[in-house]
């Protein structure tokens, strides 16, 4: 009978490459890890840090809005809704501000304004990036029009300036959807969510007019940011 020999190269290397993969595996976070300790608390640390969101920003005066209708709240799952109307007590214009924290960042799709106002009824205008100084540093952020067709033949046009935060070893802002789904291909850092920030403004808008409202708040939104970053620490 025939003895089967056995490739020594290969009964070395086979569980080393084996190793090696649950190395790479457990590194990506692709074996379905546990939630990170505390998680809970952290995810009512960020509620909190959106809960104190100041009504006053400069010459900015905010009063709560309607909250989110059921069914959006179903759809998102969100850990923390806010939604506040600002406005200038200089130059009469208003703003909205909505921040959502999802603890599940799949949940984000279907509040993203490319998404959303398609799905209500608001035909796509314009989209465009631009970099805003923000406490540390200049961040890019994203920004879409649209418009759809009101009473008496008048046309309605919205302006969307958006950005995310997510946990990281330090601050992280991301200008679009598809930046925050790299940045969440590790599961760990998936399972501990993130944060959509917009300001909404009636009509069209000038770059400099938008990129000087956001610059305006960003101060006010940095607790926010920073309390969404600290998931990971």
């Amino acid at each position: 009978m025939p003895i089967k020999r056995i490739n020594p190269v290969r009964s070395v290397l086979a569980p080393v490459l084996s190793g090696c993969l649950l190395v790479v595996l457990v590194a990506m976070g692709d074996l379905n890890p546990s939630p990170p300790q505390n998680v809970d608390s952290y995810f009512e640390d960020v509620a909190h840090a959106i809960d104190k969101m100041p009504y006053r920003i400069g010459h900015w005066t905010g009063s709560d809005l309607d909250s989110a209708p059921p069914q959006v709240e179903s759809m998102l799952k969100p850990n923390r809704i806010l939604h506040r109307g600002y406005v200038n007590d200089r130059a009469s214009e208003r703003v909205r501000l909505v921040i959502v924290h999802c603890p599940d960042v799949r949940d984000m799709r279907g509040h993203y304004p490319p998404n959303c106002y398609p799905a209500t009824g608001w035909m796509p205008v314009d989209h465009r990036t631009l970099s805003v100084p923000f406490p540390d540093g200049p961040e890019d952020i994203s920004v879409y029009s649209f418009s759809r067709s009101g009473e008496r033949g008048t046309t309605q046009i919205v302006t969307v300036a958006v950005f995310f935060a997510m946990p990281g070893t330090d601050r992280e802002v991301y200008a679009d959807l598809s930046s925050v789904r790299r940045a969440s291909e590790n599961r760990r850092r998936n399972l501990l969510g993130s944060a959509q920030l917009q300001i909404i403004f009636d009509g069209v808008r000038s770059d400099e007019a938008i990129i000087e409202v956001v610059k305006t708040f960003a101060p006010a939104l940095e607790p926010v940011i920073q309390t969404v970053a600290e998931g990971l620490e």
